[in-house]
């Protein structure tokens, strides 16, 4: 048996949040793919000082959305499930205009957990890794609720930790979704246009705008002004010293077209290096439309 509880809770919430509408909620015992939801991590609350108090991931950084990947593991009949994580933002990390140009939002998009399971769905012992500080894989020895691992977001990048600091938060989202192996990650948030707002509302809040949005600057402007774009790059390599062979969009407008306005604003570092599916975004002028490119 479960019993679920709803509750408004004045400390964790919004100043702007006054009251909460549920339309037609519901409960349900999910039975799809139910081995993916039983491994599923709980991430609990990040409760860093000198970014606020312990319900900073009400505020800023927030989880919004989750989903898994899978592929075969070593052991013939095993199988890798692999979570990942959408965060409203990263308040460390790559800095914002670079954000933009290089992944196509401002939103911060991790791997947090994978593990082996067998062919019934048990996890195989030891095989449990975690996304650490600075990036760096790290296998999990920490708590398990049933199958679930307790993970705790413990830098302002987001990244894991599995030894944990009391938080009165913890976000355990639907891991269900999956994502098209051709395709960016940012695909899942194309899924949840709402992801996208939550994100501009916050860049807003942050003052990481231009007051006066302006696509000739490298800053970031209003985010309803930019045209999103994924696509797919191959380019190989590096043939010597030095990054890989780094790519930039660039877009004229109809009414305009000695204007080029580029993803990288001339920033080589924000070209995109990575091969395969990836997403950029490229400002424009108040009003324009997609017909005008």
């Amino acid at each position: 048996k479960h019993k679920v509880t709803l509750e408004f809770s004045d400390a964790a919430g919004s100043a702007a949040a006054r009251r909460v509408v549920l339309e037609r909620p519901k409960v349900r015992m999910p039975k799809a793919d139910q081995v993916v939801l039983r491994h599923a991590p709980i991430v609990v609350g990040r409760t860093m000082p000198s970014l606020g108090d312990a319900y900073q991931n009400a505020r800023t950084d927030t989880p919004l959305i989750a989903w898994h990947e899978k592929r075969p593991a070593a052991t013939e009949g095993h199988t890798i499930l692999e979570y990942s994580v959408v965060w409203s933002n990263e308040d460390g990390g790559t800095n914002t205009p670079a954000l933009m140009a290089r992944w196509g939002r401002t939103t911060d998009i991790e791997w947090i957990y994978r593990v082996e399971v067998d062919g019934n769905g048990d996890r195989v012992e030891g095989t449990g890794e975690y996304h650490g500080p600075n990036h760096v894989t790290t296998k999990f020895t920490g708590q398990y609720e049933g199958d679930h691992p307790l993970l705790q977001t413990c830098t302002n990048n987001n990244n894991m930790c599995h030894v944990l600091t009391p938080s009165p938060l913890r976000f355990f989202l639907d891991a269900s979704r999956d994502r098209p192996t051709d395709r960016t990650r940012e695909v899942v948030m194309d899924r949840e246009p709402w992801t996208y707002r939550v994100m501009a509302h916050e860049m807003l809040r942050e003052g990481r705008l231009e007051s006066a949005p302006d696509p000739s600057t490298p800053e970031v402007g209003d985010l309803r002004t930019y045209l999103f774009v994924e696509l797919v790059k191959r380019t190989g390599d590096a043939t010597g010293i030095g990054a890989r062979p780094g790519v930039s969009l660039g877009v004229r407008l109809k009414d305009d077209p000695s204007t080029l306005y580029r993803s990288d604003h001339l920033e080589p570092s924000w070209s995109i290096e990575r091969d395969g599916a990836a997403a950029t975004t490229i400002e424009l002028p108040q009003g324009t439309t997609v017909d005008d490119i």
